[in-house]
């Protein structure tokens, strides 16, 4: 090297640690040679130094890895960050899969065991026991007893009065009965529980077999049997259509609660009807005495 020929002077590599790196720092003891002097100071301005060693001995004379070592590492790192990055935007860890599947599984029809919204889960698939689809059969009757539409007491009231007659009977869930009746804020539909059980007459006469077949507009049998099992042809308040959806143009005696409905008018079904008419056959006027339509109701 032309340096090295022209001057005197001891290059010495130092392997000392600096802020946690390892520097290549080149110690230099120049001696006469202005020039060379000058070539080291341009490699000094290039490559930085540190004081040197009290002496040349306490020094050790070794190539400058740092560059390579600090390649290496990086090389190392990124090959690591890389592949956590691969982990992460593939397929999900076992930990991820275990948290989708957890938590409580539905209810099963037909494994005997009542859970959810089922109302009885008799093991099998026959709805002639009494449990369809998981759903306990409903009782639906016509009231054996008249009221004026004025005077129910509303849908509560008349509610109640379902109820009166369905715990006189010594019917089984009597607290559970709802009226088949509407108001224009509120709708039978929207009031009375969609079983997917069979509704029944107190008989054992199928009247159809879930909440759809009840309110499609056509029956299996008319309701017209009461909570003894005594028939009634009467006609019978309901404000309501067969879709279950209050019935246009009823008054609905003012909300079926109110002596001013008395010269007003409300809508009215037939009870030995199976089509349509069984829910909304005419309006009648509101101080007439009538029946009601009462449902058991499943779930409550």
């Amino acid at each position: 090297m032309a340096l090295a020929s022209r001057s005197s002077a001891f290059i010495v590599w130092n392997s000392n640690r600096i802020n946690n790196k390892s520097l290549g720092l080149l110690c230099v003891v120049p001696l006469l040679d202005a020039c060379g002097v000058q070539q080291i100071d341009d490699i000094l301005a290039e490559r930085g130094v540190t004081d040197c060693p009290s002496s040349i001995g306490e020094s050790s004379v070794e190539p400058d890895r740092s560059t390579n070592a600090d390649a290496s590492t990086s090389t190392s790192m990124g090959a690591m960050s890389g592949s956590g990055t691969s982990s992460t935007s593939g397929e999900p860890s076992s930990s991820t899969s275990g948290s989708d599947s957890t938590g409580p599984l539905p209810p099963v029809c037909g494994d005997g065991v009542i859970e959810g919204d089922e109302t009885c889960d008799d093991g099998n698939d026959i709805p002639a026991d009494g449990c369809q689809e998981c759903a306990r059969d409903s009782i639906v009757f016509v009231s054996s007893e008249v009221y004026q539409g004025y005077a129910l007491g509303g849908l509560y009231g008349a509610d109640q009065r379902c109820r009166s007659l369905a715990a006189k009977a010594g019917l089984d869930r009597f607290l559970t009965y709802k009226a088949w009746l509407s108001t224009p804020a509120m709708s039978a539909a929207d009031r009375l529980v969609h079983s997917r059980g069979r509704y029944m007459l107190v008989n054992g006469l199928v009247v159809a077999q879930n909440w759809d077949a009840l309110t499609s507009g056509t029956l299996e049998n008319p309701i017209m049997v009461d909570e003894h099992s005594q028939s009634q042809d009467s006609a019978v308040w309901t404000g309501t259509l067969a879709s279950g959806q209050p019935a246009v143009g009823s008054e609905f005696c003012e909300d079926w609660d109110d002596d001013s409905g008395l010269l007003k008018f409300a809508g009215t079904g037939f009870s030995t009807s199976v089509d349509a008419t069984w829910s909304f056959f005419e309006q009648g006027g509101c101080g007439s005495e009538l029946r009601l339509y009462c449902v058991e109701q499943q779930g409550t």
